[in-house]
């Protein structure tokens, strides 16, 4: 049994391989577990250093970019679309199932193409349900067209909502780039404290919409304790260091790019506290990387983060979105408390333990049986 899964996740090759970022290649590998085979149509940019290689039952077909960002990106699309539709009706008519990660330009045309064709379609929304501050138009045109699609051979998943909050005939998914095996390799000391000085890592892109330079602002404001580990590349970086030298604080922060898996366990591994002050959110995976750690995770509350952190102090705390004087007030509160690190550390891992790939996969997989008889 096949699946077609468009993205406009951008993907680059070595010249023996094809790799990206996050993780997007982990959780392709797990949907195309469930149907055997994968043709997986994505944006080809140019090679970057770093990634993570996509998986290998995946037949990968690269797609043009659209050119440009919003408004322009959305007119080259337009410009594009004959060769768009061509493309991918050509994989869609010859799959069992389509899937399609939202919200996205190229993926939403897909969906329509699915339904189009009368093929089984698994469209999984991946950014915040709930409306916030970066909600675009297009984000709620996607979402209406979620609603009105769902049901019969349509599975529409929503990451980071429950079920009994989510208009009917969607269900509720969390997101992960957790292995179980991963998870085992992973062996953190669960009973140590603060280090001294306390460290704090962020992991993502460093993109707008993850408040980036909202936390270094924040770390500004600190007195000179904390060190703060930023992994991850993207196009704000250059933006973000030259704040950081503007606002005194560049000497306690490292920009470590883009890391491998293995290379990202070890930094959290050697960190105290995961720190993610997106302004927009579903259900973040760097929330479960650092739980698997033992860290706990200080994030903006939006998305799905007050049921995976819990009240405050459960497996992290949570601030205000865009504030850095409050982020800022919440991580000397942090520093400050009297915190039973061992009892937190352990409710993190537990936490990780329950949110894995293979979890995951059985979710995505029951719901489609059930769904499809």
């Amino acid at each position: 049994m096949s699946v077609c899964a468009v993205s406009f996740k951008e993907c680059w090759t070595d010249g023996s391989q094809w790799l990206t970022d996050g993780g997007f290649a982990l959780q392709m590998g797990v949907v195309a577990s469930i149907f055997g085979e994968m043709d997986l149509l994505v944006t080809k940019v140019e090679a970057r250093s770093g990634g993570i290689p996509l998986p290998a039952a995946a037949k990968v077909i690269p797609i043009r970019r659209p050119w440009g960002h919003d408004t322009i990106r959305k007119l080259s699309v337009v410009a594009l679309l004959p060769y768009y539709v061509s493309v991918m009706s050509r994989y869609v008519r010859k799959s069992a199932v389509v899937h399609v990660p939202l919200p996205g330009d190229l993926p939403f045309l897909a969906m329509w193409l699915a339904v189009a064709t009368g093929k089984p379609l698994i469209a999984r929304y991946g950014s915040s349900w709930p409306a916030t501050s970066q909600t675009t138009m297009m984000n709620r045109v996607t979402k209406a067209s979620m609603r009105l699609l769902a049901g019969g051979r349509n599975v529409m998943l929503v990451t980071g909502v429950d079920d009994v909050d989510l208009p009917r005939g969607l269900r509720g998914i969390f997101s992960t780039a957790l292995s179980s095996g991963e998870l085992e390799q992973i062996r953190p000391d669960l009973n140590r404290g603060l280090s001294d000085p306390p460290k704090f890592i962020y992991a993502g892109r460093l993109a707008g919409e993850k408040g980036v330079s909202v936390l270094i602002e924040a770390f500004a404001l600190l007195d000179g304790r904390p060190i703060l580990v930023i992994a991850g590349d993207g196009a704000e970086r250059a933006s973000l260091v030259r704040i950081a030298h503007s606002r005194g604080c560049a000497g306690r922060i490292r920009f470590m790019g883009q890391l491998n898996r293995g290379e990202l366990s070890k930094e959290l591994g050697e960190c105290d506290i995961c720190i993610h002050p997106s302004l927009t959110e579903s259900f973040s995976k760097a929330w479960l990387d650092a739980f698997a750690h033992g860290l706990p995770v200080i994030t903006s509350n939006v998305g799905a983060a007050a049921a995976a952190i819990g009240s405050d102090g459960t497996r992290g705390w949570l601030a205000q979105p865009g504030d850095p004087k409050r982020l800022a007030t919440v991580i000397n509160g942090v520093l400050d408390a009297p915190v039973c690190w061992p009892a937190l550390r352990q409710r993190c891992r537990e936490y990780a333990e329950a949110h894995t790939l293979d979890q995951w996969r059985d979710r995505i997989a029951n719901v489609c049986a059930e769904q499809w008889g």
